[in-house]
């Protein structure tokens, strides 16, 4: 008889146990995530595009529920972007949505990036991560030329071209001792605002007591930046494409 009311109780702890973790076990699923851990878009020149970022729970929810929505974009260009502090997800469903608005505002050449992630999430359930935003300018290529007539100290002058954040886009030089004039051919995007940044080692420009430099910066056949070569260690001239 003591034999068989061992065995019931051990089979009554095992019966609570397993019911503790299962317990446990649901509890822990009962989290909210985004649909993907990454998004990607592009913006027209001069113009704005919307992207939907989903998020969803562990199971449907009984009644709305609202999570906020917290934004790093630290690496992303100031004013190209409108994102909601939060999102619901509606009675009967585990999906919720929201829409990101996305503007050409001094977007540049490169990525922009948005790190979405949940904050103060509410109560029960647990936070399944961030999703990143990336989007760039849609780039429609434009061809020019920049060319150089030198004086004799070629092998001091060097150039850079920047976008409107700062990145260098394309370079180039030094050249050879004595080099007489280059050509450079640049391939960047129309409708971009840019700036051509001319470098002189010695720091005399490009002027070597005798002999003037000048350079000279088309964009379609179209001249959008002549000068002489007559500065210090360098010189800086914005310039766009459109």
């Amino acid at each position: 008889m003591k034999k068989t009311i061992n065995i019931f109780l051990l089979i009554i702890s095992f019966v609570v146990l397993q019911n503790c973790d299962e317990d446990q076990f649901e509890s822990s699923l009962n989290y909210v995530s985004f649909g993907d851990t990454t998004y990607s878009t592009g913006v027209d020149v001069g113009g704005s595009n919307t992207i939907d970022v989903y998020v969803y729970t562990s199971s449907k929810v009984s009644s709305d529920v609202t999570f906020n929505i917290e934004a790093d974009a630290s690496g992303a260009a100031d004013g190209s972007y409108s994102i909601p502090t939060s999102v619901t997800v509606p009675s009967g469903s585990n999906e919720g949505k929201f829409t990101l608005t996305l503007s050409d505002v001094d977007l540049g050449i490169g990525i922009n990036r948005i790190e979405l992630s949940f904050t103060d999430v509410t109560s029960g359930y647990d936070n399944g991560g961030s999703t990143t935003v990336e989007y760039i300018q849609n780039c429609t290529e434009v061809t020019g030329t920049l060319d150089f007539v030198f004086d004799t100290f070629s092998d001091e002058t060097s150039w850079e071209i920047t976008d409107a954040l700062g990145g260098v886009v394309l370079s180039g030089g030094p050249y050879a001792r004595s080099a007489g004039t280059a050509s450079e051919s640049l391939t960047l995007c129309s409708g971009r605002d840019y700036t051509l940044t001319i470098f002189d080692a010695f720091g005399d420009g490009m002027f070597d007591g005798a002999n003037l430099g000048s350079y000279t910066l088309s964009i379609d056949g179209e001249v959008k930046i002549s000068n002489d070569g007559e500065f210090d260690a360098e010189v800086s001239t914005a310039f766009d494409t459109k």
